[in-house]
């Protein structure tokens, strides 16, 4: 009888405890979410092919330029390789 009266005590306030916890407020007040570098999913994979072409692109520019303009194009596929490692990788 014992173990029942538990048991039932138990689920009483299982049961009164859901409701409350699913309509809580959080703590923390909540605020505008913070912006990222989240590119919305319509041109998401475009912008990706688009820097990987330039990216070759600039690399054999680079592998056939003149001795004064190789910072010029190191300077571009530098901010190539970076935008694309923000913008596009996952992990």
């Amino acid at each position: 009888m014992l173990k029942a009266a538990v048991f039932a005590s138990l689920l009483v306030a299982g049961l009164v405890a859901v409701p409350v916890a699913s309509e809580a407020r959080p703590i923390v007040p909540e605020s505008a979410p913070a912006i990222s570098n989240i590119l919305p999913v319509q041109g998401y994979w475009e912008r990706c092919r688009w820097l990987r072409e330039r990216i070759r692109e600039l690399e054999g520019r680079l592998y056939s330029a003149p001795p004064w303009e190789r910072p010029r194009f190191e300077r571009a596929l530098y901010e190539r390789r970076h935008e694309f490692r923000e913008s596009c990788r996952r992990y």
